[in-house]
């Protein structure tokens, strides 16, 4: 029995066309090994098409794994399913979106933009350029503005913590660091309590450890 393992890791599309069309001629199953997503569901299909265009009687399978690690690589393998056809059409689905959206808005800003700004004062060869707009990649853009304006707007403020420590000298010499579970306090003077408290009674107890 021979079985091709379709994975998503394409340099040459041309040469991988042709090499999964040989390999499935000789191919009773087609197991589909890419990302678990609609991406991936999605370019499993375009695998499964190619080829079914070489063999037609391939079994097709879908594999379903979360980590590359042997347990769910196993556990795919013995729990194969079918594609999920409505997963790829999805993608298929926005990509027209984006597609249609993408050239729309890019119009639409070009033409709103592109006399309103001296884009050669700023660097740019072309004094009107083209100001594309991604409907993926714009929301993304948005999130990364927004925090770099909350970033610059950021006023600091001082802020105080208790350090704890144990220093065993020689010849055990060992350290140990106590995390505060308050973290930081922004309030000196409830600090400076705490702290006098801690210094009044230096002998500490440990009540319980955590290894990590």
């Amino acid at each position: 029995m021979h079985v091709i393992a379709a994975c998503h890791a394409v340099q040459d599309k041309a040469a991988m066309q042709q090499n999964l069309q040989q390999l499935a001629r000789g191919a009773q199953w087609l197991v589909l090994w890419l990302d678990c997503d609609r991406e991936g569901e999605n370019i499993g299909f375009e695998v499964l098409q190619v080829c079914s265009a070489a063999n037609p009687r391939l079994t097709v399978f879908r594999a379903r794994f979360s980590a590359l690690i042997p347990r769910e690589l196993n556990h795919a393998m013995a729990t194969l399913g079918q594609p999920n056809q409505l997963d790829a059409l999805a993608v298929d689905a926005r990509q027209e979106i984006d597609l249609r959206v993408g050239a729309s808005f890019t119009r639409f800003q070009t033409l709103l933009l592109q006399d309103r700004f001296d884009w050669a004062a700023g660097g740019l060869a072309d004094d009107k350029p083209l100001i594309s707009y991604g409907p993926c990649q714009f929301p993304t853009l948005g999130l990364i503005v927004q925090r770099a304006w909350e970033i610059q707007s950021h006023v600091s403020e001082p802020f105080w913590y208790i350090h704890a420590s144990l220093r065993v000298p020689p010849p055990q010499a060992s350290s140990c660091d106590f995390t505060w579970a308050r973290g930081r306090l922004f309030d000196r003077d409830a600090v400076t309590v705490l702290y006098e408290a801690c210094s009044e009674a230096p002998t500490a107890t440990v009540t319980q450890i955590e290894l990590r």
